[in-house]
């Protein structure tokens, strides 16, 4: 839920995902009124200051939403479950606590 509207968490992923070709899994979810996406970059480190615009802007065009952080890591940082599903609060609750080794870091506040 952000800003009054409810959106579903694989839209906004799908979009992501089309925003460049490194993008190996990503994840979203939202830290107090902010958009989180998690981005793992298939690619060197150096690729990760290009993926954040695209990403945000893909975010924005297709689904009208400002990204608030934006964090590139390594590939198999999004945790999955043995369904395939994503485990979004566990990688919210990484990310509070800082447990996420990011490549980089984007605040959009």
């Amino acid at each position: 839920m952000l800003r009054g509207m409810r959106y579903h968490p694989i839209d906004i992923e799908n979009s992501v995902m089309r925003a460049h070709k490194k993008i190996a899994e990503c994840a979203v979810f939202t830290w107090t009124n902010l958009l989180v996406v998690v981005v793992e970059l298939d690619g060197n480190e150096s690729e990760a200051l290009d993926l954040v615009p695209l990403v945000t802007n893909a975010v924005l065009e297709e689904h009208h939403l400002i990204v608030g952080v934006a964090v590139v890591v390594d590939p198999g940082v999004v945790p999955i479950n043995s369904r395939g599903e994503k485990q979004r609060m566990h990688l919210r609750d990484g990310f509070l606590a800082d447990q996420l080794d990011p490549i980089y870091v984007a605040y959009n506040m």
